[in-house]
């Protein structure tokens, strides 16, 4: 009998020990996760939950008598500190031992900290964690003042939640405007003006200095511009991959786990998933990290199947969405590279879809409260690396059917 240990408690170490309980029904599965709580959505937490619409048993999971069911042994607050890849042992913070055939590291990504004073005061949080929603829900009352450091896609969500639960709410980001890494300046600023007429306020090009308190608690943010004044305080800029036990236990490390296409690290009997994973991109032809919730189920799902003996490569076009007050935007590709970009509709209609295109070639998307029946046609012609610089009249007019024009 196989046994498995599966290091995380996230999304993807979740789908990997369900997937191996279904490829393997006599295996010993144990799955070691440092929080406390059973594996949850994260998505939800800067929106749905964090507004109050969704309750905690809605986001779970995985509820205990489902894994109990699955005999897939969950061991909450339980600190994976060694990974023995020669003796095929994990050793805990406890100093527990567990042996195991096979191992999958899912260990996922734990916030990016700010270089700045005042973190430390009452009011001041990171977001990552369900600790992290249910402090600032408990924090966020009509009336707050509340400053999000940090415009990406998480501090946007914070912003637009905080809003509706009637905060004012006042963004600060170092760049010139907001989402710079893919979309340009007319771009940004339609999505900025529509959380604008919201009650969202952006400082952009700004750089905070200092959280300043008094009594413990947080008072306000300074800022290259002036100053803020804050009783809430939210940062989101960005995580860093969890790869220190797989440094130290051996394996190839460069901008995450690096991996196979079959997600096999470096050492035979250790599969590795989800955020943390440095893979091969067939779509692409190259390596990539990527943080999104697709990936990470897929690849947990995946690596199990590997690890119980089957040869299936990585073959997923990544995506992403985010809900945003009244926009539901859905991205897939890779945005990181492209030389054109083409807007499919009129932004002025609340719905339109950017096209990125590198030499011609369809390379991602990002839709604005799109048709989701486009989706098919434009994942298959960035799949298919498909040429679409002779067709941009029908792509840029909404009314042309994809279907029709790339039959």
């Amino acid at each position: 009998m196989a046994t498995y240990v599966v290091v995380g408690g996230g999304l993807a170490a979740l789908r990997g020990a369900e997937q191996l309980r279904r490829s393997d029904a006599d295996a010993e599965i144990v799955m070691f996760s440092e929080e406390t709580s059973p594996p949850y959505d994260r998505p939800p937490l800067s929106k749905e939950y964090l507004r109050g619409d969704w309750d905690l048993e809605r986001i779970t999971l995985a509820k205990g008598d489902t894994l109990t069911e699955q005999r897939i042994d969950m061991r909450l607050g339980a600190r994976v500190e060694a990974i023995d890849c020669a003796a095929h042992t994990v050793r805990l913070a406890d100093g527990a031992v567990q042996g195991y055939d096979k191992l999958l590291y899912a260990t996922g990504g734990r916030i990016r900290e700010l270089a700045l004073p005042g973190t430390g005061l009452a009011g001041v949080h990171y977001f990552r964690t369900l600790a992290d929603a249910d402090a600032i829900k408990a924090a966020a009352a009509p009336g707050t003042k509340a400053v999000i450091i940090g415009a990406g896609f998480i501090g946007v969500e914070l912003a637009a939640s905080l809003a509706k639960l009637g905060c004012e709410v006042t963004v600060l980001e170092v760049t010139s405007y907001i989402w710079s890494r893919f979309l340009d300046e007319e771009l940004a600023t339609y999505i900025q003006g529509r959380c604008q007429d919201q009650g969202v306020r952006f400082l952009t090009s700004m750089q905070p200095t200092a959280i300043n308190g008094d009594g413990g608690l947080v008072r306000s943010v300074a800022y290259t511009g002036g100053e803020l004044p804050a009783t809430l305080v939210c940062i989101g800029v960005g995580i860093l991959p969890n790869v220190e036990l797989a440094e130290s236990a051996g394996l190839q490390v460069q901008n995450g786990v690096v991996v196979d296409e079959c997600m096999q690290t470096s050492n035979p009997d250790v599969f590795a998933a989800g955020d943390i994973i440095n893979y091969p991109d067939p779509i692409f032809k190259k390596r990539r990290r990527v943080e999104h919730w697709g990936h990470a189920e897929y690849t947990g799902a995946l690596a199990a199947q590997n690890m119980a003996g089957e040869h299936k490569p990585y073959d997923l076009l990544s995506y992403v969405w985010s809900d945003v007050f009244d926009m539901h935007l859905e991205f897939a590709g890779e945005e990181k590279d492209f030389d054109q970009m083409v807007i499919r509709g009129v932004l002025a209609d609340g719905a339109f879809t950017v096209l990125y295109l590198k030499g011609g070639a369809l390379q991602a998307y990002l839709g604005v409260n799109a048709p989701p029946r486009e989706f098919r046609v434009l994942q298959r012609l960035i799949r298919e690396q498909a040429q679409v610089a002779d067709k941009l009249e029908g792509l840029r007019d909404r009314a042309t059917d994809l279907r029709a024009l790339f039959s």
